[in-house]
């Protein structure tokens, strides 16, 4: 069967093309009457309107900006090297995709980023920042001006933003927990985490989730008070090397970032301790094939920018948007499944 067409809709209600289009486009200037004649025929015909072929052709471009930490390595050069494709495969949709790098865990540079933005340069922003009520200002101002706003990766529910993209960061924690505590074989121990920033939601996520299933199943592991690397490789070699000066460790569940770090502060220990960490990166990878880790826990970046990208497209069109479509699947990587 063949689908509605707009002159269908106008022979239904008995007006011309021009001003059903005008209706359908949301163009103004016609009269109440005949956009009550058009809804009711776009009901009565099933008429369903090609909003992408209608933003061709009145030449729309999307303007959608990424707010992320200006980190070259890891996770979030992952990010954007996706992004970097996007924006050569988008171009011909008019589709223009912009970074805004952040000092990492930085409130005050996040809180600049997003005070760049405005409904007059913005359609769409994804944004990777902390939990701070000043953050949450920012997205009611941007919103209440139009712009539709996305957490990513660490999701602000309190704030105005549309949607979350990302992971489910508490299952995140539970799962390596779990895990952490198989992997242990009921032997007794300490179990330290390293953090990012415990400012950031979805690093405070995990060790919440992490620390629930711990008690709840494995009394048999102690855990030390959660420490702050802050992403840097630096710091969290030195984190790890000044705790085995001091407490032999059973495990690490690596949180956030700065694996290399932490793989150099492991260098030469005996027994290793069953090692966790977030994200399938070159290091992360190298070193589940080499044995110095066990299990990394990841999050699909390609998944995480292009669905950020449809549903700001979905929400600049005026489409209803799902919680599902921001969802993003964890993936279990051990040696034996890369």
């Amino acid at each position: 069967m063949q689908r509605p067409t707009i002159h269908d809709v106008a022979d239904a209600a008995r007006l011309s093309l021009a001003t059903v289009d005008r209706v359908l486009n949301n163009r103004g200037g016609v009269a109440e009457k005949s956009v009550r004649k058009v809804t009711k025929a776009v009901a009565e015909t099933g008429y369903v309107r090609d909003i992408a072929a209608a933003n061709l052709s009145r030449k729309r471009r999307y303007r959608f900006a990424f707010i992320l930490p200006g980190i070259a390595t890891g996770f979030v050069a992952l990010l954007r090297a996706e992004l970097a494709k996007e924006q050569i495969r988008l171009r011909p949709d008019k589709i223009e995709l912009e970074i805004i790098e952040t000092a990492p865990f930085d409130t005050p540079s996040q809180l600049a980023a997003l005070r760049s933005l405005s409904g007059d340069t913005t359609n769409g922003v994804a944004v990777f920042a902390a939990e701070a009520p000043e953050i949450h200002d920012e997205i009611a101002r941007l919103a209440h001006q139009g712009v539709h706003v996305l957490t990513l990766v660490s999701d602000l529910p309190r704030s105005q933003r549309d949607a979350y993209v990302g992971p489910d960061n508490v299952a995140a924690g539970r799962t390596a927990a779990a895990f952490m505590g198989r992997f242990s074989a009921g032997r007794s121990g300490t179990i330290l985490m390293v953090t990012g920033s415990l400012a950031s939601r979805d690093h405070m996520e995990r060790v919440m989730g992490f620390r629930m299933v711990m008690a709840e199943r494995f009394p048999n592991l102690t855990l030390l008070p959660a420490a702050q690397g802050f992403d840097s490789a630096e710091t969290v070699r030195k984190l790890i090397s000044d705790t085995l000066k001091t407490t032999p460790l059973a495990g690490i569940y690596a949180v956030g970032a700065g694996n290399r770090g932490l793989l150099e502060g492991l260098r030469d220990t005996s027994p290793r301790p069953v090692t966790i960490v977030h994200e399938l990166t070159d290091i992360s990878r190298a070193a589940l094939l080499s044995g110095e880790i066990d299990l990394v826990i990841d999050q699909n970046p390609v998944a995480e920018v292009r669905a950020a990208i449809s549903i700001m497209r979905d929400l600049s069109d005026n489409r209803d948007v799902t919680t599902a479509r921001g969802a993003i699947p964890l993936n279990i990587f051990i040696r034996e499944n890369i």
